[in-house]
């Protein structure tokens, strides 16, 4: 039916690559990467050949404009051939469900149709799906990959092409790297091409080596023509340019392209700072004064900030580094205002939304972008998404050079910010629980409450064991409060499966165990002994013992072992 259509496209469009595709393809200048698309190594990859084309460089090279280059070269192709099929994936160090192995399975599944002519979907997709609602847990990872590879095989020919490997968290990159080598044995080179971008890190330079048919280094040489044209364009289409003379804008056009070493990121936010300037003076002083690389911007950039508008940026670069996905303009417009006490919780803040994107855009040139509307969508200004322009920004804000620096006050450590996002979070749920529940239709998934509600539990979580006792107190008021939050999110029913909503939840100690927290259950059974049934029944696991024993925690376990959960209960 079309309603079970749409509902296993969602399921399985749990992150959208269009958006970083569309971002990627936007930034581009006509003209640049044709060098790649003309090149013999990529029309090897292209054509009969196939296999595996790794563009590798140093960040800011454009590998991402690249990749999105050669996705909309490749759908031209498959437009013309109704056996071939392309899929794609942005990893994306601002998403955390950009992250994941699994989600990017689903996506890729997502993109390859049955058959062009008829753009259904595989019946073994369905099928998936409805074992998955059935029992109400997600796919197993080997699933997955064994059905992605059963698709790729109902083709002649197809492409996948996965941006910014390096993006991937590295503790667990060995999974995805491991895929590729899996999806390269399975598969004859000429059935199948991927392209891969990444940075030449020592793990993913190991892997990919022995993988690759083609491979291309972007360096300087390379770039630099593309770097030119991009100059250029911007210098005869910005208006900020328009008032210089000729003789400045070949000035800066020399200028920054021998002094780019093949970085377009470094150029782009050294435009920005120029096309500032008023006077023709003042762009000449500007140009002998280059910051030498991009650290050197970012500092630049974060000293110049007034200091009546420093605790509010210090905060939206504390969520745009470490949100576990990217908020929304509104989002952070609120989580912004939440004042740090760790004493303190749910209380009204003293000042209300503050930022625009204008506002924002003006005070952090190139630090934060806005994700482009899709072309579909007219999404309000507040519900457009934010990040850190690149990954380089965040790898400036969280290093010891920026903590040492003259853009300390800016510097952030994940735990730091972990402690004082769930705080946050926290804060809203326990506000929100005292002015009155709302149901899920009543809560904008744009919200920053639904934020709070669905993400508290990671933010604490990733802190649990230096967490000071306030935060653990705080989140076991917020699992006492059940429908208070539930209603908003239940991650017992993350795809919510459960539509009818009995409105009826698990206890306390139940979520407690399934989100693994083992500091807030350790507080449940020996604070709260009298009341915590540690056996109650209900959720999709049925009990708290067999929650946390799914969840492969044995800490928790023995914990409710030794506070009488019974291994046999039912």
């Amino acid at each position: 039916s079309e309603r079970e259509f749409r509902e296993v496209l969602k399921w399985l469009n749990v992150v959208d690559p269009a958006s970083n595709y569309s971002s990627a393809l936007a930034v581009r200048e006509p003209g640049t990467g044709n060098w790649l698309l003309e090149g013999d190594e990529y029309n090897d990859w292209k054509g009969d050949q196939g296999g595996v084309l790794w563009l590798y460089g140093i960040p800011g090279c454009g590998k991402s404009v690249l990749s999105a280059t050669s996705i909309e070269d490749v759908k031209r192709v498959c437009n013309m051939n109704d056996d071939y099929a392309l899929a794609y994936f942005y990893f994306s160090f601002s998403d955390s469900e950009k992250q994941k192995l699994d989600n990017m399975l689903l996506s890729l599944i997502g993109q390859l149709p049955k058959r062009p002519s008829d753009r259904g979907l595989p019946a073994a997709v369905v099928d998936l799906y409805n074992s998955t609602k059935a029992i109400g847990k997600s796919a197993d990872t080997s699933t997955l990959k064994v059905l992605l590879s059963h698709i790729i095989k109902d083709f002649r020919k197809t492409f996948i092409i996965l941006d910014a490997l390096d993006e991937f968290p590295k503790g667990t990159r060995e999974s995805l790297l491991s895929w590729i080598k899996e999806l390269t044995v399975d598969h004859q080179a000429g059935s199948l091409s991927i392209l891969l971008t990444s940075r030449p890190e020592a793990d993913i330079v190991g892997s990919l080596e022995p993988l690759t048919a083609f491979s291309i280094s972007l360096q300087s040489k390379t770039i630099d023509p593309d770097i030119r044209t991009y100059v250029q364009k911007s210098l005869s289409g910005k208006d900020g340019f328009k008032k210089f003379p000729e003789e400045i804008k070949n000035e800066i056009e020399d200028t920054l392209v021998v002094r780019s070493q093949g970085m377009f990121r470094w150029v782009d936010c050294l435009l920005r700072i120029l096309e500032a300037c008023l006077a023709p003076d003042d762009a000449r002083e500007a140009l002998r004064k280059l910051p030498k690389d991009l650290d050197s911007v970012y500092e630049r950039i974060l000293e110049s900030i007034d200091e009546v508008q420093r605790i509010y940026i210090q905060r939206a670069m504390n969520w745009l580094a470490f949100s576990a996905v990217p908020l929304t303009l509104g989002q952070l417009a609120e989580a912004a205002v939440i004042e740090y006490d760790v004493e303190k919780y749910g209380e009204d803040p003293k000042t209300r939304a503050l930022f625009d994107s204008g506002c924002l855009m003006s005070i952090c040139p190139s630090l934060i972008s806005f994700e482009d509307a899709r072309d579909d969508e007219s999404s309000p200004q507040e519900d457009r998404q934010l990040r850190l322009a690149h990954f380089s920004v965040k790898e400036y804000l969280i290093s010891d050079r920026a903590s040492q620096g003259p853009s300390a006050y800016y510097h952030i450590s994940e735990d730091e910010a972990n402690l004082r996002m769930g705080h946050a979070c926290l804060s809203r749920i326990l506000r929100h629980s005292a002015q009155g529940t709302l149901n899920r239709e009543e809560v904008e998934e744009t919200s920053f409450l639904y934020h709070s509600a669905r993400y508290w539990f990671v933010y604490t979580k990733c802190i649990e064991d230096t967490a000071p006792t306030p935060i653990s107190d705080a989140a076991v008021k917020v699992l006492e409060l059940g429908k208070g939050w539930l209603d908003v999110y239940d991650p017992d029913d993350p795809y919510r499966f459960n539509t009818t909503g009995s409105g009826v939840y698990p206890p306390a100690i139940y979520y407690s165990c399934l989100l693994d927290l083992v500091m807030v259950c350790k507080l449940l059974v020996s604070r709260k002994e009298d009341s915590v049934d540690v056996n109650a029944q209900g959720g999709s696991y049925r009990n708290a013992l067999q929650a946390a024993a799914y969840g492969g925690n044995e800490l928790v376990v023995r914990l409710l072992l030794e506070h009488g959960a019974e291994v046999n209960a039912q």
